[in-house]
């Protein structure tokens, strides 16, 4: 079985230690076994100024920087609800997960907690005093998903976003498959350019992880 990330990157873990510790003093790191959790109380901040706080877990699974980190309200105060983007479990859905594996940043927990961590706390504080959400949301899990690589993608329908992950998903790409717009063509013939450059921004585990996702 392959070593937990904090095992075998002691270095990225001693950054992260110290970089959360800069920044918010009031979050805890602990390792323990597979994963590293964060603990503690959450600043929502604006303009310098500290609006409210949610007691927050962030879990990094053994597998980070390569997958998700895991955010938890352990205070109590947010339903697990779709509508509150918590899924039953009480995993919170900050973003869409596969937009944030593909950040040049995703190996900085501080970078994730300023953004989407911060987004959607914001949200849910305005939302329980009955204001507006201040930021553009995409819907919950697997339609949020699906409207962000058809964004990225450039394509509108289901079948046609599934066809181009399945290619971006190989680990090679074949001239003589048709191509994933769905027109019958060869790729090399049709939208070949389209996915050499799709490529490099999606890389297939990336790809691969979505389909499952979409299941």
């Amino acid at each position: 079985m392959k070593r937990p990330w904090h095992l075998q990157n002691p270095e990225l873990l001693q950054r992260t230690r110290v970089e959360l510790e800069e920044r918010y003093p009031d979050l805890h790191l602990s390792a323990e076994i597979n994963t590293v959790y964060v603990r503690g109380s959450f600043p929502v901040e604006h303009g310098g100024e500290v609006l409210d706080r949610f007691q927050i877990q962030v879990e990094l699974p053994a597998e980070w920087p390569s997958v998700t980190p895991v955010l938890r309200e352990t205070g109590g105060r947010i339903p697990w609800s779709s509508a509150r983007h918590v899924n039953h479990d009480g995993v919170a859905c900050p973003l869409v997960p596969e937009e944030w594996l593909l950040s040049p940043n995703r190996d900085s927990l501080v970078t994730f907690l300023d953004g989407p961590v911060r987004n959607f706390f914001i949200g849910q504080s305005l939302f329980e005093a009955g204001e507006p959400l201040p930021f553009g949301e995409r819907p919950h899990d697997r339609d949020g998903l699906l409207q962000s690589y058809g964004e990225l993608l450039g394509v509108e329908d289901e079948p046609q976003i599934r066809r181009f992950l399945e290619v971006l998903s190989r680990h090679e790409v074949k001239g003589h498959w048709d191509c994933p717009c769905g027109s019958g063509i060869h790729l090399r013939k049709c939208h070949m350019e389209k996915v050499q450059q799709l490529r490099k921004r999606v890389p297939p585990s990336v790809a691969a992880q979505a389909l499952k996702r979409l299941g």
